[in-house]
């Protein structure tokens, strides 16, 4: 399916408006909670990225993986994409890899406990910044508070941004491709034959996409993706179509996680509904874990907020669940594959989450 097409699929989405199919779903941050008015310069922000990111660099030279900040220009679009690599360093590659898709107003510092996981881990992290549907859209808002952040938000959930998203997850393979030729710090590293793509919110949505979910217009796919991880995946119009329709063309390996407050911060999604996509996948080797007392927040690692109570322990399940799943299925490792099939996922969970695969 070219640009063009993709375009006209998404916005004929069950006849409905992309405003309201992303302002209401997909959003990063944790509105819900969010104060009636934040006092953030811009370049205080920037300030704080900066200092975070030099921590985090540092942090991953000491535990087994090297922290690197790009920009990768996309030609074809004129689109200038951050990236943010965890690279292994422990260990000889090629690397199994997971390219990250953040939420609406994200960065490539979210679910940074993921990122260093899944390095330490043995997987190459590629976590992708979208322009236009990134923290950048909300620096003008940060002064004049919440209202004003909504406003940002809303104008931003676009089929547009939606559509330039999946293009960007493809550029960044094409490039990968590239790059793992010609760069030393990618040469050896990258095993371009185990990819999967992993997205929280909206990024989960771009994850959905390109996993194969039902367009009107046709399936949008990249067979390069090998794997799919869905946090707090959006849902919209719940009861109004049938979900083998819209995700049953989804043949790749799914694990889709979610918790009982992952309600839409802005609406639209209620938790109940978060689950639809796993339901609706008609394919084998799928998996739903639900987090008990996890609201949306926690999945994507509230970059620039402060933990919940319970968050560390919540992201510790995460973490297992979503590692296990990729060593099942990049890495083809029979004891992982038993654990999640046969009682040991269910076991370790426990009462904090259900489980359930097919």
């Amino acid at each position: 399916m070219n640009r063009d097409s993709f375009r006209r699929a998404l916005y004929s989405l069950h006849g409905l408006t992309f405003m309201a199919f992303t302002a209401l779903t997909f959003l990063s941050l944790d509105c819900a909670s969010a104060p009636p008015a934040l006092a953030i310069k811009a370049d205080a922000l920037d300030k704080m990225r900066d200092a975070m990111q030099s921590k985090r660099m540092a942090k991953g030279a000491n535990t087994g993986f090297d922290v690197v900040y790009e920009k990768w220009f996309d030609p074809k679009s004129g689109r200038d994409l951050p990236v943010k690599m965890y690279i292994p360093n422990s260990c000889p590659g090629p690397f199994p890899v997971v390219i990250f898709s953040h939420g609406l107003g994200g960065s490539v510092e979210a679910a940074v406990y993921l990122g260093e996981y899944w390095a330490q881990h043995g997987y190459l992290g590629i976590f992708v910044q979208h322009p236009g549907s990134d923290t950048e859209i909300l620096k003008p808002a940060l002064a004049a508070g919440r209202s004003e952040m909504m406003r940002k938000m809303k104008e931003a959930a676009n089929g547009q941004n939606l559509m330039d998203r999946a293009m960007d997850i493809r550029f960044v393979l094409d490039e990968l491709e590239r790059r793992a030729r010609t760069e030393p710090k990618l040469k050896g590293k990258v095993n371009l034959a185990k990819i999967a793509i992993a997205g929280h919110s909206f990024g989960a949505g771009t994850a959905l996409a390109l996993a194969g979910q039902y367009f009107r217009v046709g399936i949008y796919t990249d067979s390069r993706i090998k794997a799919a991880i869905y946090l707090c995946p959006p849902v919209i119009a719940a009861g109004s179509f049938v979900p083998e329709q819209r995700y049953g063309n989804i043949k790749i390996p799914g694990l889709l996680l979610t918790g009982t407050k992952d309600n839409s911060p802005i609406g639209g999604t209620s938790a109940e509904d978060r689950r639809i996509p796993y339901d609706g996948i008609v394919s084998p080797h799928q998996y739903l874990v639900n987090v008990e007392g996890a609201d949306h927040g926690v999945f994507g690692g509230r970059a620039f907020r402060p933990p919940n109570e319970g968050d560390k322990q919540q992201q510790e399940m995460i973490e297992m669940v979503a590692t296990r799943f990729l060593d099942s299925y990049l890495k083809r490792d029979a004891a992982a594959s038993k654990w999640l099939d046969e009682g040991g996922a269910a076991a370790y969970l426990g009462k904090a989450a259900a489980y359930e695969h097919k």
